[in-house]
Parts: structure tokens; C-alpha cells; sequence
């Protein structure tokens, strides 16, 4: 089960997103209405994703991750937006978002969606995590090989 903060300043669109994704998604959720909120939720608790409202109260969503992401934090975000320009969308990619999604008419096929998008921003980061163990592991066996050896990746690029 994956721990997840919905960051929204909807209370409403908290309670039913909340209920949703523990009961369909299979995950752990926290809630906050506002950026200062999330701050200070952050300081004592990590998460395996965010949820981020584009537009919040006093600092946006692209301010947030901006904030999130200078701090070092890698946790995988998804942006959560009712605006329609592609503009907003590229913003918040630029800025270390890892899926932007759409609000939409149609609640069950959102909340799909980013069950869905949720659980590949996880996967993603954990499998980068496994690639740098295995990338490790591979450079130690070959430190104890009598002869020259090398390892190469699938790009051609020497790893060890």
C-alpha cells in the first residue's frame, strides 16, 4: 500500500478523492488544503507520491513543487489542474512534475487515471532505485575478477 498527500484547496474534492482512492486505489491518503499546510505536513512525513492542486491559495502548485523540489525532494508529483492550456501542463513538466492530469466531468474516469498515474510514478521510482543497486552490485563482482573486465549497459555506455 503506497502512502499518498492530496494537496487541494477544495474540501469537498479532498473528502471524495480521499475515499476513492483508499477504497479503490489500495492506498494510504493524507490531506491538505493549503501550500503552508503541505510545508509542514513534509517536514515530519514522507510520502510515495503528491497529489498538487494547480491553483492554490496564496502559493500555486508550480510555486509548491518549486519549493518541494529545491529542498531535494524526489518524491514522484502529479499536478491536478482545471486549466486547459498546454501551457500549464509544460510549466509543471519543466519544473519536475511527473504526470499532470486534468480535472474533468467525468469523476470515475479521473480518479482511474490517477490511481493509475500514482502507481507509475512509484514503480518508476523505485525501479530507478533497483537500476543503482544493480549497477552497484554488477561493479563489485567485476572488482574481484582476475582480468581486465568491463561492463557495458545497453547503450554502450562502460558501468564498471
Amino acid at each position: 500500500m503506497c502512502s499518498v498527500l492530496f494537496v487541494d484547496d477544495e474540501e469537498l474534492l479532498l473528502d471524495v478523492t480521499k475515499f476513492f482512492l483508499e477504497r479503490f486505489g489500495n492506498m494510504e491518503m493524507q490531506t491538505a488544503s493549503s501550500s503552508k499546510e503541505t510545508l509542514q505536513i513534509l517536514m515530519n512525513t514522507s510520502f510515495d507520491a503528491l497529489v498538487i492542486d494547480y491553483h492554490l491559495p496564496e502559493i500555486n502548485g508550480i510555486e509548491l513543487l518549486k519549493i518541494i523540489r529545491t529542498k531535494c525532494d524526489t518524491t514522484p508529483v502529479i499536478m491536478f489542474t482545471d486549466v486547459g492550456r498546454e501551457n500549464a501542463v509544460i510549466v509543471a513538466l519543466n519544473n519536475g512534475t511527473n504526470f499532470s492530469l486534468k480535472k474533468c466531468e467525468i469523476p470515475s474516469l479521473e480518479f482511474r487515471e490517477l490511481v493509475h498515474m500514482i502507481d507509475r510514478s512509484v514503480e518508476r521510482r523505485f525501479v530507478g532505485t533497483s537500476l543503482g543497486v544493480a549497477q552497484k552490485i554488477i561493479a563489485n563482482m567485476i572488482s574481484f575478477f582476475p582480468d581486465t573486465a568491463f561492463a557495458i549497459n545497453h547503450e554502450g555506455v562502460r558501468i564498471a
